[in-house]
């Protein structure tokens, strides 16, 4: 596997946490909501915004106010009702028919790795060659036609799916990878993508997007993801959003190892046990940085300690190193890029004043407690549901087996 490549980052940066991530994150949901319904044409516009110039006026003497208010507020509203018919017209009409994706032929020393949840293809060569500049394009990603057309009624979909207890999905911004990773360590382009980008696209893998009324099938992911030949379509030519997923497993200095069971709004491993930071990697774990292991190691920590709650003044003085050790692409995610790390917590577990932050109630159930006896019983190959903590999920999995591989 290589040397650990080992980023230590500077435990004076300051996250967001609380109420105010909370609130951004409820105003993303909402706007993200709104890019799907609202269509963009001028009655919309017009109409809406002409509606609340009026209603703010209402405190002028006049008996047509309202009646003007309420007006142009319907007027706004009327294009709106109409796309949401569309909607409910497209998830009347279509279907979803599961498809496995099947495994992928592989060259070189590429190896697939078999999970409980799931099936990750790596190699050992690259990931002893992680490290490369990276080059960021200020240019979104957009999806290709055919996702593009039903990313109205996948979206709606998920939302009706979701329980009460859970919140609802954020188009939040991820960051993607656009070119493969080389033996070489050449450079490799990044560019922004919406999280709703990733669910009309990697998500849907698996499924095909029947057309009632079309009597054939509109979408089928697995052809975005395997070539004729059976082997992965390069990321440099796939068509999917492709997020850079980001998974690290933490151990502190007495050998405790922490990890979070995943929350009823976790779209990847809803209730599994999960690495103790997993998430996606953000534009701003890119900011100042122009290496690749910098990066990820700078978005694994970030999730890391919004996970553990590491957020109080005392806990982010706590240091942390992180070691970028993998790369892998997650087959039942549309063989989406996925990089799996270990990070030392550089304090005893006792020092930890671990919690579950606002922000992150949705998202981490609760903390589990991996004692040392235990992290040895891992480290010697034995499977986790062995420990009777829950069922694991693929991140866990691939993170177990670096783990184990790794110098001590």
């Amino acid at each position: 596997m290589g040397e650990l490549q080992v980023v230590a980052i500077h435990p004076e940066q300051r996250l967001r946490h609380g109420v105010p991530l909370w609130l951004r994150h409820r105003f993303w949901a909402a706007w993200g909501w709104a890019r799907l319904l609202v269509p963009k044409s001028w009655p919309t516009a017009a109409g809406s915004v002409f509606g609340v110039i009026t209603i703010v006026s209402l405190g002028v003497d006049s008996l047509s106010t309202p009646v003007v208010a309420a007006s142009l507020a319907i007027v706004g509203l009327v294009p709106l009702i109409g796309d949401w018919r569309e909607v409910r017209q497209a998830l009347r009409d279509l279907e979803t028919v599961q498809k496995p994706v099947p495994d992928a032929v592989l060259d070189g020393d590429w190896q697939l790795t078999r999970c409980s949840a799931g099936r990750v293809i790596s190699s050992p060569s690259l990931d002893a060659r992680l490290d490369r500049p990276i080059e960021f394009s200020e240019h979104p990603f957009k999806l290709p036609t055919d996702l593009a057309a039903i990313k109205p009624a996948v979206i709606a979909l998920a939302r009706s799916k979701r329980s009460r207890a859970a919140s609802q999905p954020f188009d939040g911004l991820n960051v993607r990878l656009c070119t493969d990773l080389d033996l070489a360590g050449s450079a490799v382009r990044l560019q922004p993508a919406r999280y709703f980008d990733t669910m009309a696209s990697n998500y849907l893998a698996g499924h095909q997007w029947w057309s009632r009324s079309l009597s054939r099938v509109v979408v089928d992911v697995n052809r975005n993801i395997l070539a004729r030949d059976g082997r992965l379509i390069p990321l440099g030519r796939s068509t999917l959003a492709n997020q850079i997923g980001i998974s690290t497993l933490a151990l502190t200095e007495d050998n405790w190892m922490i990890l979070v069971l995943q929350g009823p709004a976790a779209e990847s491993s809803r209730g599994l046990v999960a690495p103790s930071g997993s998430g996606s990697l953000e534009p701003r774990d890119l900011t100042g940085r122009t290496r690749l292991v910098e990066s990820i190691a700078a978005g694994m920590e970030r999730e890391l300690r919004e996970e553990l709650g590491l957020i109080k003044r005392r806990m982010r003085q706590v240091r942390i190193e992180t070691a970028v050790v993998g790369f892998g692409r997650w087959l039942e995610k549309g063989a989406k890029p996925e990089f799996f790390g270990i990070s030392r917590i550089h304090a005893s577990s006792a020092d930890l004043d671990l919690r579950i932050d606002l922000s992150e109630r949705q998202f981490v159930s609760h903390h589990l407690m991996i004692d040392p006896d235990e992290v040895d019983r891992l480290l010697t190959g034995e499977p986790f549901e062995d420990l009777d903590k829950g069922k694991s999920s693929v991140p866990l999995e691939v993170c177990l087996d670096y783990l184990r591989r790794a110098p001590r």
